[in-house]
């Protein structure tokens, strides 16, 4: 037998599979029953003239229909959801992957950069030691040329 928190819960819902199972009745008839299953029962009996347990269990098998209908809905949404999760995972680990790559690339550009730049001082020293200096030098006189201002 339906509870009158599960015809509550889902009025609007069963509120139109009863107009479109029992057309007789008028949709000001279910106006001001919300909710209400023994009221509801009677007033089906009222226009239709069907005895109220076959009302009530042709109202059960509507509810018992709803709720097959929601759980499906539910599973299906736990289903898309779980797909979605799986989704972002795989994106994030793909993320993670390509900074990974970047920073052993850049990683092994810089370690190539300095390696020419040791060879570059062992082959030259004297000119390494002479550029340094100039390039101290120039430093030193911008420096010094924008503490005066």
């Amino acid at each position: 037998m339906v509870t009158r928190e599960e015809i509550r819960g889902h009025w609007n819902e069963l509120r139109g599979r009863i107009e479109e199972h029992w057309s007789q009745l008028s949709p000001h008839d279910l106006d001001e029953l919300e909710g209400q299953t023994d009221q509801v029962v009677g007033k089906i009996q009222q226009r239709t003239g069907q005895a109220s347990s076959e009302i009530q269990q042709e109202i059960d098998t509507i509810v018992d229909d709803m709720s097959e209908s929601a759980a499906c809905a539910t599973e299906k949404l736990g289903e898309g959801f779980e797909k979605a999760v799986h989704k972002t995972k795989e994106q994030f680990q793909q993320a993670s992957d390509a900074a990974h790559e970047q920073y052993e690339h850049i990683n092994e550009s810089m370690q190539r950069g300095y390696q020419q730049a040791e060879q570059t001082l062992r082959k030259n020293p004297v000119e390494s030691v002479a550029v340094a200096f100039g390039t101290g030098l120039i430093a030193g006189v911008i420096v010094s040329l924008v503490w005066r201002r």
